[in-house]
């Protein structure tokens, strides 16, 4: 056990830049680190406040009928998709794709010590999520009910055990995904497309199952209860051991998550060589032609560069265009359902006025969960003094990277508003802005992502998950990205009695000046910040 312990805290500690955190005696480095502990504290707040808000919405409709309970079994639910949609893409990064794999298999410790601790680590990650949205749902539901001292007890022992099958279930739909990928030419292309069908594939079988019963919050019935007890029958014996206080149920909802994680963890040990070979096994061609070879400007020979490294990473694909995939979608089902049929079913009136009068936001909200530079930097890993010694201008080697970003934004961007326009019935000047505004929001968070990377880089990791998602800069990117959607989006209903078109015009040209000055700043300062890296 001390082997898995000393394992997982070295991970953890990696994973979160915690021992330069800790050690470093500089002191603008330790404001750094403090300012970003804050910023990360306020993100997690707000996070529960948005949980607590929607459990208590729930919980006000399931009170009127009766069924309270319901209310935890639901969050359960979306702990559950949660964490799916998290672990599904980095699970095989995180077990199997580390740079570490060969020294750490070489020290005197069982392979099945390793594969815990990497376990572990998923399942630390995971009850990050389960107590901020499970938390405020258990806090809503005690306010409501009013339940016996030993509910509190239940519902913290069951809390921990929440993950445990769904890491399970990801875990090996995952390594499902990277074998049967790996079996075939262009394995990281098949993998994406798999993995991107099954994401789709949940996202319409939830839209179907809100066909059916459009009410879903509104009118949570009996019928919408045994639908999520047969997609998840372990949430049945979640509600009996914590809202009716069975202790039968309580300990078969431990018993079956704990042994089937740890029947997993011994499967996983004993055959983790042989999956990790059979994972990494990928098919090359030996067949070499010598043909000329071409000539082509610095910068786009680094784009090319740049862009053969994004796709050659799942993850990196999987994390920043899933938005992009989710707007095409969006786009896409706006053309054979009407705005006002959509606003009815998700139980938003105003919904058709309001997408015409905001879809450039709309769309620009999508954009900005779709920054790849935010960690572009810090993927060069100790590789990174190769550009740096590079005979090219830093400021070719920062806006390859931008240019990367707008090339996986700009196409689908114009694609999705070609098709809203149609969908919406735009006029000529809705459609212009529904055009221009999100491509001015692609180049600001391509600029913003690579100036973050900058300010905050992550150079010393073993594995990419780590950088891609765990990162402070792709943290601080992210949030500064919703907050410039958050000001216009506030000052478009503030201005709600001025031309909708001569606000999304001002809009528009303050983001094409925040635009010139990030670029300014990328010429003047990032080579300073670039070169002191």
């Amino acid at each position: 056990m001390i082997n898995i312990w000393r394992l997982t805290k070295i991970q953890l500690i990696s994973s979160f830049g915690l021992n330069k955190a800790l050690h470093t005696r500089d002191m603008k480095e330790r404001r750094k680190m403090l300012l970003l502990s804050i910023g990360i504290l306020i993100g997690i707040v707000m996070m529960a406040v948005v949980s607590f808000g929607y459990s208590f919405m729930i919980a006000e409709t399931l009170e009127q009928i009766g069924r309270p309970e319901l209310l935890l079994a639901i969050m359960m639910a979306v702990t559950c998709l949660i964490g799916f949609f998290t672990t599904i893409y980095k699970a095989s990064g995180v077990l199997f794709g580390s740079k570490d794999y060969d020294l750490v298999m070489s020290l005197p410790i069982k392979t099945s010590h390793i594969v815990a601790s990497r376990v572990v680590q998923l399942y630390v990650l995971n009850i990050l999520f389960s107590l901020m949205v499970m938390v405020p749902a258990g806090v809503v539901y005690a306010i409501k009910v009013n339940p016996a001292v030993v509910y509190y007890l239940f519902f913290m022992i069951t809390l921990l055990f929440i993950p445990l099958v769904p890491i399970i279930a990801t875990t090996i739909i995952g390594a499902l995904i990277s074998w049967i990928s790996s079996r075939f030419k262009g394995s990281r292309l098949i993998s994406l497309i798999l993995t991107f069908a099954v994401i789709i594939v949940i996202i319409l079988g939830s839209s179907q199952m809100n066909g059916n019963d459009p009410q879903l919050i509104a009118d949570m019935s009996t019928q919408i209860a045994d639908q999520i007890f047969n997609l998840y029958p372990l949430t049945v014996m979640y509600v009996d051991a914590v809202c009716s206080y069975q202790v039968a149920p309580l300990l078969l909802f431990i018993g079956i998550s704990l042994l089937s994680f740890m029947l997993f963890t011994l499967i996983l040990g004993s055959k983790y060589k042989a999956i990790h070979t059979g994972l990494t096994t990928s098919y090359s061609k030996n067949k070499y032609q010598m043909r000329s070879l071409a000539v082509s400007s610095p910068l786009y020979t680094l784009y090319k560069k740049e862009l053969r490294r994004y796709f050659s990473s799942s993850i990196y694909v999987l994390n920043t265009s899933i938005g992009m995939v989710m707007l095409l979608v969006m786009a896409i089902t706006l053309l054979f359902v009407s705005s006002e049929q959509l606003g009815k079913i998700i139980e938003i009136p105003e919904l058709s006025n309001y997408l015409s009068r905001l879809a450039p936001l709309f769309v620009s909200f999508f954009v900005a969960l779709s920054c790849t530079t935010s960690s572009s930097i810090s993927l060069e890993g100790n590789h990174i003094w190769i550009l740096k010694s590079a005979p090219v201008p830093t400021k070719t080697i920062l806006l390859s990277k931008v240019a990367v970003n707008l090339t996986i934004t700009v196409p689908i961007v114009i694609v999705s508003s070609v098709l809203l326009m149609i969908s919406l019935g735009t006029g000529w000047m809705e459609s212009l802005l529904l055009l221009i505004i999100p491509v001015l929001y692609a180049c600001l968070t391509a600029m913003v992502g690579v100036i973050v990377n900058l300010k905050l880089p992550k150079l010393e990791w073993t594995n990419e998950v780590s950088v891609i998602k765990q990162s402070a800069s792709v943290l601080v990117a992210m949030i500064i990205g919703f907050i410039s959607l958050l000001i216009p989006f506030g000052l478009s209903f503030l201005l709600s009695d001025l031309n909708g078109n001569l606000v999304m015009l001002g809009i528009g040209v303050v983001i094409l000046v925040a635009c010139g000055v990030m670029y300014r700043y990328i010429q003047s300062t990032g080579e300073f910040l670039f070169r002191a890296l």
